[in-house]
């Protein structure tokens, strides 16, 4: 028996925003540019970014989309105005993250619940921590628990994102419990 070496997903890197690829640099644009960042206005970096957001209605289990117009090269993020707005704030995370990180590799997206049935590639997967680690900097969020509250629900509102994202980002970050 023979052994191959699985080749890795070599990630090419969208020219115009490799000094951009990580939460901690938007974080840092979004205060160069006077941007709120304790919660960061997602919408406002999306636009610094050059992505119009648009708020629809979409169906069934539509979260967001990312599309770059053939004619234009503009890039169009529509959002799922029926969800709520914690929901919305991480599909435009989540959206960005495809933007800054996958837009080399492709010019649509389109997100389905984040593929939350176990379903994921690799794309979606990294957008989801992307977006996580943008609506929740580590830095912030174990001040936040140090400081304010280790209660799910009051960090879910201060970042404004769901208790699930922030269960899923304590987990990542080392904390255990039900409160943090």
């Amino acid at each position: 028996m023979a052994f191959v070496r699985k080749s890795t997903i070599k990630l090419q890197s969208t020219a115009e925003f490799e000094e951009l690829s990580t939460p901690e640099s938007l974080i840092e644009l979004a205060e160069e540019k006077g941007l709120e960042t304790n919660p960061v206005n997602v919408t406002a970096l999306a636009s610094i970014l050059g992505i119009v957001v648009r708020h629809e209605p979409m169906k069934g289990e539509e979260s967001g989309s990312l599309k770059k117009e053939r004619k234009t090269g503009n890039w169009i993020m529509t959002v799922n105005s029926l969800h709520h707005p914690h929901r919305q704030r991480f599909t435009i995370a989540h959206e960005i993250a495809h933007r800054i990180r996958h837009a080399a590799n492709c010019d649509s997206f389109q997100d389905t619940t984040f593929f939350r049935n176990g379903d994921r590639n690799w794309m979606e997967t990294e957008a989801n921590n992307f977006a996580a680690a943008l609506l929740m900097p580590e830095r912030s969020f174990s001040n936040y628990v140090k400081n304010n509250s280790s209660k799910v629900e009051d960090i879910a509102m201060h970042f404004q994102v769901s208790s699930h994202a922030v269960r899923i980002r304590a987990k990542v970050l080392g904390y255990d419990g039900h409160n943090l």
